[in-house]
């Protein structure tokens, strides 16, 4: 069977809930290498969770961290310490990728902002995902995808004629879902552009331009003094009794998510997939005929790579107790849920 097309490919993963993490997944599912880091003071807010409780281990319990992160390893080092920062400065000499979606100006107090980590790694290839991107009068603005919905001018197309804009969600949302293929794809390319030169590079992706990227026909028609107003199910489309109806004739029952995955048509896709402990997971969105791709790990507990990724990082086992006698290297957070 032919390898992976990324293998031999490692992705340091600084992606927080959506936007980043989902980026490095698809590059784990092409074959990449992808360290997930957290620290113990700032993990991944996905891990807080519903039902979170602070007698139990919570933060690798969370069902909504597991999948977006399965077969992630996950190295817990404090980024705020500037033990942590010679460690993370490290373990990105051996990287090919960093994802990073923190907030703009945050790497740079740590001394890991892209214009520096270029200069010290030429190869390294940084993907920053952002609301605003990364220059511009709102690059420091912090959003979340329904923010980025109103921003972009989504909301103002989505909902009924008559009635308010609508947003896609709160938790999971649209431009935070898309981003992923974007991101990922540019990452390919970039990758592929430092074979030929050697060079590496600092991708800037702004969520908000993309959202409005994917409104294409509807600037210009804006752009040429017609705008299209909401619609709500447009001319002649309707839902009646859980039916979508359609001008022509057309119809199609309205599923909810249970109704969907019980679908043979679903069952048989890529959508949603299984980690090997049988728990659901982030699926693959395409196939590859000669390559098949698959969810092959499970959800690593947080730090649970520690020791080895350290120590491919060139640490040797003085310096790696060291961090953990400081408390820069965990495999628990410092404080419980978030209620």
């Amino acid at each position: 069977m032919a390898e992976a097309p990324l293998k031999g490919i490692r992705v340091v993963d600084l992606g927080w809930l959506t936007a980043g993490a989902a980026t490095s997944t698809l590059l784990l599912d092409l074959g990449a290498d992808v360290v997930k880091v957290e620290g113990p003071g700032a993990l991944d807010p996905f891990r807080n969770w519903v039902g979170a409780e602070a007698g139990r281990p919570w933060w690798d319990e969370s069902p909504w961290f597991a999948f977006t992160n399965r077969g992630k390893r996950s190295l817990c080092l404090d980024l705020k310490d500037p033990r942590g920062q010679a460690a993370m400065l490290a373990l990105l000499a051996t990287a090919d990728v960093l994802v990073e979606n923190y907030r703009r100006g945050v790497l740079d107090q740590w001394g890991l902002g892209a214009a520096e980590l270029r200069q010290k790694f030429p190869r390294l290839v940084i993907a920053s995902i952002s609301s605003q991107g990364e220059d511009g009068p709102e690059r420091d603005m912090v959003s979340f995808g329904s923010t980025l919905e109103a921003t972009s001018g989504l909301a103002s197309l989505t909902g009924e004629a008559n009635g308010p804009p609508i947003i896609s969600g709160r938790d999971v949302n649209y431009p935070d879902q898309v981003v992923c293929l974007f991101a990922s794809g540019a990452v390919v390319a970039a990758l592929m552009e430092r074979e030929r030169t050697g060079e590496g590079c600092h991708i800037d992706l702004s969520q908000r331009e993309l959202t409005s990227f994917l409104l294409g026909e509807e600037f210009v028609a804006a752009a040429q003094g017609t705008p299209s107003p909401r619609q709500g199910f447009g001319p002649g489309c309707a839902v009646e009794d859980d039916t979508a109806f359609w001008p022509g004739g057309g119809s199609a029952a309205v599923r909810d998510a249970r109704g969907l995955s019980e679908s043979a048509e679903f069952q048989s896709g890529t959508a949603v997939l299984r980690s090997p402990d049988g728990t659901p997971a982030k699926g693959i969105p395409f196939r590859f005929a000669t390559r098949p791709l698959a969810v092959h790990d499970n959800c690593h507990s947080l730090g649970a790579d520690n020791h080895a990724v350290m120590t491919e990082a060139g640490l040797g086992p003085a310096d790696i107790a060291a961090l953990e006698a400081g408390g820069v290297l965990a495999t628990k957070p410092r404080r419980g849920p978030t209620k």
